[in-house]
Formats: structure tokens, C-alpha cells, sequence
């Protein structure tokens, strides 16, 4: 009788110890926030699908090492808005893609064909009203 107990009280304690993780991904750049503080950009949960916004956090990370340009996957203890620390208990991923760059710098290119073409456009419509 006492290893059944015994067994289930394991088990609830390993359980209840599952409900206070969670994954969490940290943005490959800091943000400026109002305040003038350079802040992680985290955001919780791991589906690629979930496209919640990221949030600042300005507070610090425990058995973590942060390097710009990368975003991270980890899994964490319960992330507590109210605390300034992140324990992280096991870094998963580090995706070094540079999606983000790449992402800006599509744009970029973008609003430069964009700005050409309409530069050629009105190129040609003032030549085209001399005639």
C-alpha cells in the first residue's frame, strides 16, 4: 500500500511540475522601448503557426547566453511578467536564418523597384507630352 501511494504522489508531483514549463522564443534582435532600454523580444509558445505578437522584456535570463542575430527556442519555467528573470531550461533551437534581415532587406528592394519604376514612369510621361 505504501509503494502505491508512494507512486502516486510521484507521479502528481511530476505532473504538476509539467504545468510550470513552457516553450518561449527570443527575437534575433533587441528592441528600443519608450524608456530608451534595449529589450529581448520574446514571445511564448513554439508552433510556427502562432503569429501572437512578440513582446518586449527587459529583465535578464538565467542559464542563458543571448548573441544578436540569432532567434532562439528554449524551454523555460512559467514565465511570470512580474519577475525579471527567465529561467531557461534547455535552449532547443537557435535559428540563424537572419530571417528578419532578410525579410528587411526584401523590403528594401522592393521600395527601390518601386521608386525606379515610378521614376521611369514619369520619365516617360513628361517625354511622351513634349511630343
Amino acid at each position: 500500500m505504501k509503494k502505491i501511494i508512494m507512486a502516486a504522489l510521484t507521479c502528481l508531483c511530476s505532473i504538476s511540475g509539467i504545468n510550470s514549463q513552457e516553450f518561449m522564443k527570443v527575437s534575433a534582435e533587441k528592441v528600443l522601448t519608450e524608456d530608451n532600454q534595449r529589450c529581448y523580444q520574446i514571445r511564448r509558445g513554439y508552433s510556427r503557426k502562432d503569429k501572437t505578437q512578440w513582446e518586449p522584456f527587459c529583465g535578464g535570463f538565467r542559464n542563458f547566453y543571448y548573441e544578436s542575430g540569432y532567434e532562439y527556442t528554449m524551454h523555460v519555467e512559467k514565465y511570470d511578467p512580474t519577475l525579471d528573470t527567465i529561467v531557461v531550461i534547455k535552449t532547443i533551437g537557435r535559428d540563424n536564418s537572419d530571417s528578419y534581415r532578410k525579410q528587411q532587406e526584401m523590403k528594401r528592394k522592393a521600395a527601390e523597384a518601386r521608386a525606379a519604376k515610378a521614376a521611369r514612369d514619369q520619365e516617360n510621361g513628361a517625354a511622351t507630352k513634349k511630343k
